[in-house]
């Protein structure tokens, strides 16, 4: 499991170290642990994440850019695919994801 620290740009409610959680190394999504704010810049090992849209803590954030069709992996399992390209740091939820795990989900 890795942990992103997260730091906003501007003056905000977060505190400094807010975090994101990658629940497997295969997974190319990552969770949110607080709320987070468009603008906010996430960081892993030296790499940076801008953070895109406003994100619920609990709900999943692009680690990487997609293309429509990707599958998406949470725990290094497939739950489902996008429906259209979702770059880096963009909230990823029943907008742009269609469930894999759900019945009567065609993806």
């Amino acid at each position: 499991m890795s942990i992103w620290s997260c730091r906003s740009r501007a003056v905000s409610a977060h505190p400094v170290g807010v975090q994101l959680i990658r629940l497997d190394a295969r997974d190319n999504i990552v969770i949110a642990v607080a709320d987070l704010r468009s603008g906010d810049l996430a960081s892993l090992e030296g790499e940076s994440l801008p953070i895109r849209d406003d994100v619920p803590a609990g709900h999943k954030v692009a680690a990487m850019t997609m293309p429509a069709g990707t599958d998406v992996l949470r725990y290094g399992e497939v739950i489902g695919a996008t429906t259209t390209k979702i770059v880096a740091g963009e909230h990823v939820h029943v907008h742009n994801l269609i469930s894999k795990r759900l019945p009567g989900r065609d993806a």
